[in-house]
């Protein structure tokens, strides 16, 4: 239509039509924004309140302290054959930290993977500022006398529906003392298993998995320290040990978890760790006399522990002589983990 005056009733009356038909559908549109956020709303509520909160947990971790768990008294004493001693006696000392013959590894080892799925976990322990002996020493950096450590336990505990804390899971991991000379003559030592039980896992059981677990136990021991030549090493780590399980039932009885459990005790774990070397310092060795000596050792301990109820989250890992995990893992590596 042309624009002239005759028109222009006709023209604000079709803006003002125009300008009401906004109006309406701008107020329609809010009306449904606002109930379809009121709906999500109710909706969501509704689910957390299915769901319920997360239940809180409690990982805790003790070091055992025992400054005689190593009978040195009872110890015999070790012989140092000369050159020309070796060739008039036969045999070896008994009193050895190892055998005689070096042997090379290697193994196939199955490791929990990464994933973070629903049917797998992992969870951390920690302790710092720890001292290894309960005594200076004044020879040398890796002087065993005193040495109080004499294993650790670890807890989860989880809250139950009466705001209590039940025990989900306990171990517990005591020096190796069957060879107290690997202690004295290489200044190392080993762990191994004297109680576990695991009555709830932190991942989900997984579908087919026949109640049965997977769980991997990773142990890392770290100092830091300063030799007599004044050089520092911060958090060295000094060894690692492994512990896996394959196949746990622990969503089996509790007369099937006892007996497996049970046969588990005594189990030495794979690996090892130097005993923690004394920090260079100085005592009191009379009021306004110092003398050099070495520390009590401070160390920290780690452990990590993964869960998996899925048999594809455990991978195969083929390992040669070179590998660090297998090197650490000794002769006991030798035997395939199934």
């Amino acid at each position: 239509m042309p624009c002239t005056k005759n028109s222009l009733p006709f023209l604000k009356q079709e803006i003002m039509l125009t300008k009401t038909v906004l109006q309406t559908t701008l107020t329609s549109v809010a009306t449904y924004t606002l109930l379809a956020g009121v709906c999500f709303g109710v909706f969501s509520c509704g689910i957390l309140n299915k769901i319920g909160k997360p239940k809180e947990e409690t990982l805790t971790m003790k070091i055992v302290e025992d400054s005689d768990h190593i009978k040195y008294a009872s110890l015999k004493a070790q012989a140092v054959p000369s050159f020309a001693s070796r060739g008039q006696e036969r045999g070896i000392p008994l009193a050895l930290a190892g055998g005689a013959i070096s042997l090379a590894t290697n193994a196939v080892k199955k490791v929990i993977a990464e994933e973070q799925k629903k049917y797998a976990a992992d969870y951390t322990f920690a302790l710092t500022d720890l001292y290894f002996y309960d005594q200076l020493a004044s020879d040398s950096p890796f002087d065993p006398v005193g040495m109080q450590f004499s294993g650790f336990r670890i807890a989860r505990l989880v809250e139950s529906d009466n705001n209590t804390k039940d025990t989900a899971m306990v171990v517990e991991f005591e020096l190796d003392t069957d060879n107290p000379y690997e202690i004295i003559n290489n200044s190392i030592f080993r762990l191994k298993v004297k109680r576990i039980d695991i009555q709830k896992l932190k991942a989900k059981m997984a579908p087919g998995s026949q109640d049965k677990a997977n769980l991997d136990f990773e142990i890392s021991i770290r100092t830091s320290y300063v030799n007599a030549d004044g050089q520092l090493f911060d958090n060295v780590e000094l060894g690692k040990f492994f512990f896996f399980l394959r196949d746990a039932p622990v969503g089996k009885s509790e007369e099937i978890k006892d007996a497996y459990f049970k046969s588990l005790e005594g189990k030495q774990l794979e690996g090892r760790s130097f005993i923690v070397p004394r920090s260079f310092g100085y005592r009191i060795a009379a009021p306004g006399i110092t003398e050099a000596a070495y520390s009590q050792g401070a160390y920290s301990i780690v452990v990590n522990v993964k869960e998996s109820t899925k048999d594809n989250f455990v991978n195969k890992i083929i390992s040669d002589n070179s590998d660090k995990l297998i090197e650490l893992l000794g002769d006991k590596a030798k035997q395939q983990l199934n």
